[in-house]
């Protein structure tokens, strides 16, 4: 009796494709201005949450995510307010995010569960104290505003259909990077230090060193999606990032899934757009995310992506039992 080996379809490809074909387009597809600024917005939170899957790849869950966004934001309308090209403060504020990150994750990366998440938490709300304390730097309350639009050789990105093929090309960069990070070697790695540390460090790996690494890169993303945000709404405020903005991102991630890159952007098209069809219920927000986020970690725990998956996991079962049921018959 011999079982035929299932070949991989290309339909998952294709799809890929007609995503990102359907994503350049959609300035011809629906030039309407709103629908473009959903989409960026899209694309950035799609920066951050892929962010915090690559630390939640190496099993932490990091609650000041917004913390490292606030600072990238900070970094890059300061410089380029003073005169530095807007483009290159957006790179040299994911930096100096991913520096802090790595000091400060080689220290705090020792905790474990709760402990990890209530200092991740607490860094997250001392970078916003310090955003509304420094008034002479920060602008305090009132934050920073008229911050510089991006200029890519010489062409300024103004207006909203100007900006979003920079937040796509980067939302899709990061996307690719992050998919490569899950296959590598340092992404295997990543993912046995969060099933089992204890034994992943038995069999000679530094998992302290592999989550600084995450935590570095995740937090790196994270400050430079916050720049970008702020170079294409040209304001910056302690208001921009808080808790509550961790807590969405978190959703986000948690409702698409933590398992691969599928789940991040099921959470961002899913998430993106609620706030706006909640509007109307202003107050109730964040309510309505924490009860979807029970709902989900209730019903299903693995993500929305996880239902896709289950389903050709049952496909490829039928087919296998259809096709050792046929070379049994005589």
């Amino acid at each position: 009796m011999t079982v035929r080996a299932v070949e991989p379809k290309p339909m998952r490809y294709i799809a890929v494709a007609a995503a990102v074909v359907i994503a350049v387009a959609l300035p011809w597809i629906a030039p309407n201005q709103f629908y473009i600024h959903l989409a960026t917005i899209g694309c950035l939170n799609l920066m951050l949450v892929l962010g915090l899957a690559i630390i939640a790849r190496a099993g932490q869950l990091s609650m000041g995510h917004g913390g490292f966004a606030l600072i990238g934001g900070y970094v890059s309308a300061l410089l380029s307010m003073r005169g530095w090209p807007g483009l290159l403060t957006v790179f040299v504020a994911g930096l100096v995010a991913a520096v802090i990150a790595a000091g400060l994750g080689w220290i705090i990366l020792r905790l474990r569960g709760v402990y990890f998440v209530l200092v991740a938490f607490a860094f997250g709300q001392i970078a916003v104290l310090l955003a509304l304390d420094m008034n002479s730097v920060t602008g305090g309350a009132n934050g920073l505003v008229g911050v510089p639009p991006i200029s890519i050789f010489g062409h300024v990105l103004l207006t909203k259909p100007q900006f979003y093929p920079l937040a796509l090309g980067c939302a899709l960069a990061t996307l690719l990077f992050t998919w490569g990070l899950y296959r590598s070697r340092l992404g295997a790695m990543m993912a046995a230090t969060a099933e089992n540390h204890r034994l992943t460090e038995s069999s000679g790996i530094d998992t302290h060193l592999v989550q600084v690494i995450a935590f570095t890169i995740g937090s790196g993303i994270a400050g430079f999606a916050g720049a970008l945000s702020t170079h294409y709404l040209q304001f910056i405020s302690p208001d921009s990032y808080t808790f509550w903005e961790s807590v969405s991102y978190l959703t986000m991630l948690v409702v698409g899934g933590r398992d691969g890159v599928l789940g991040s952007v099921i959470g961002v098209l899913v998430l993106t757009p609620l706030p706006e069809l909640l509007r109307v219920t202003e107050g109730l927000q964040h309510i309505i995310y924490g009860a979807m986020l029970v709902l989900c970690l209730m019903f299903v725990p693995n993500g929305l992506a996880s239902l896709a998956q289950t389903w050709r996991a049952r496909r490829r079962v039928v087919k296998t039992g259809t096709a050792v049921v046929a070379e049994e018959a005589p």
